[in-house]
């Protein structure tokens, strides 16, 4: 049953750029008064301030529970019913009946910090989904310089396949790299080379890691990478946007697809990680001797994507949607599914703040 539309009131907390994309996207096509949408961040010199219906400073770096009653007072003196937080998804997750209790419902990406901890773990998401059958990059933990050499010796097969690495936890693809004993490493530095590395330089990294930092080897996917921006319900995929990422377009541009593969991926994603709102799935493709081309999941982000506002040319307003559908204003049936065949390029903007 589909309530009649008022005027709903949202926060969306500190978080990364896309969250000023959320906002201009939803507001481009809601209806007036449909939404209030506020922000809070930490420093008041943000483009924010120039799309938000409302701006507040948050607190600077507060306790746990001191960040929790100032949300609190906030939504109460602010009258929002609705929180999307952006970030302390663990402290917050722990909140959820006190926020309910005061009228406030919270927009988290899963049920429990369990839960989230494998989605942030990269080596139990990747067991997660290895167990529904998808396919993934073969993949060995290291931990020690002995892990690593032992590890290079099975993923490159003998020098035949190119090795990469990654940290058990981190984002934005932060300490991704490609093995690559090509280039000197003053060739790699003077050419701000910051996506390889030699091999006996990471083992070097272990050893100074003193097994502090355990890491993902993995075969290397030298096929096309895709993001897929995904509309989630409590577990389930509802609608997605993929984008590809072609090696001929050199980073300028994006092509959104009609992809079934990436969509079942993202869907089991999806379905072993409970995950809920909007959501990022990223896949890239192994290049088989007979030319076919296979997509093996990366990773999930549980948050909005960098390149959500491209996906969001192909038709599908997923922010807008989202809310919507969480509020209950429209059917999941009548929520629209994204065009292909869509060519999409990001272009940065000049503000005064």
């Amino acid at each position: 049953m589909v309530r009649s539309a008022l005027t709903t009131r949202l926060l969306l907390t500190r978080g990364l750029s896309n969250v000023r994309d959320a906002i201009d996207l939803i507001h481009g096509v809601m209806a007036p008064d449909e939404f209030h949408l506020g922000a809070a961040y930490a420093t008041e010199y943000t483009p924010l301030r120039r799309v938000a219906d409302s701006f507040v400073l948050e607190p600077d770096d507060p306790e746990p529970g001191a960040y929790i009653e100032w949300l609190l007072a906030l939504c109460q003196e602010r009258d929002f019913a609705w929180v999307w937080p952006q970030s302390r998804w663990s402290l917050l997750l722990n909140q959820q009946s006190r926020f309910a209790a005061a009228g406030v419902q919270l927009i988290l990406p899963c049920p429990d910090t369990d839960t989230l901890d494998a989605v942030q773990d990269k080596a139990r998401a990747n067991a997660r989904l290895a167990a529904t059958g998808v396919a993934l990059p073969q993949t060995l933990p290291v931990t020690t310089a002995a892990d690593f050499n032992a590890a290079l010796a099975i993923l490159g097969d003998n020098g035949t396949r190119q090795v990469c690495v990654k940290p058990v936890r981190s984002i934005y693809g932060l300490g991704f790299r490609r093995i690559d004993d090509r280039k000197r490493p003053l060739d790699r530095f003077l050419a701000n080379d910051c996506y390889t590395l030699g091999s006996a330089e990471f083992a070097d990294l272990l050893v100074a890691a003193a097994g502090q930092r355990p890491f993902l080897a993995m075969e290397y996917l030298a096929g096309d990478e895709r993001s897929i921006d995904c509309l989630a319900h409590q577990g389930r995929l509802v609608r997605a946007v993929v984008r590809r990422k072609p090696a001929n377009a050199h980073g300028r541009w994006q092509l959104i697809e009609d992809d079934p593969e990436g969509r079942e991926i993202a869907r089991h994603a999806i379905a072993a990680l409970s995950l809920h709102g909007l959501v990022n799935v990223q896949t890239r493709e192994r290049l088989h001797p007979d030319g076919r081309r296979e997509q093996c999941f990366l990773e999930v982000n549980p948050r909005m994507s960098g390149g959500m506002d491209m996906a969001c040319q192909a038709g599908l307003n997923l922010p807008y949607w989202l809310l919507r559908l969480l509020v209950g204003t429209v059917e999941e049936a009548a929520i629209p599914w994204p065009s292909a065949g869509v060519r999409v390029a990001k272009i940065e903007r000049a503000v005064v703040v």
